[in-house]
């Protein structure tokens, strides 16, 4: 028997803002451990990619690849452990300027 699970659009965004806000932590994990001298670049899990994908942007849009990157590692140097608020209106804010950028 095969199951196949095709998301819903809001299934799909709640999936999307849960990658988000995986890749938001992850970051932070990552820049902690390169501040205690450690080198993480074994451990990247490349969820940019699969959000990108999930939002229809496609490969040519390196320039917002990298803010997207850039707002990843501007947001791992604020405390979003502690207000999962925060968190949460980070990855929205991100997920709403990503889709208005989707083909």
């Amino acid at each position: 028997m095969k199951l196949h699970l095709k998301p819903t659009g809001m299934e799909q965004k709640e999936i999307i803002i849960r990658l988000l806000k995986d890749h938001l932590i992850h970051t932070k994990l990552l820049k902690g451990l390169e501040n205690l001298g450690l080198i993480a670049d074994d451990y990247y899990l490349h969820l940019s990619d699969t959000i990108f994908k999930m939002i229809g942007i496609g490969n040519e849009k390196e320039e917002l690849y990298l803010a997207y990157l850039d707002w990843c590692t501007m947001i791992s140097h604020t405390d979003i452990f502690r207000d999962q608020k925060l968190l949460n209106s980070y990855a929205l804010a991100i997920y709403d300027v990503l889709l208005a950028e989707a083909d």
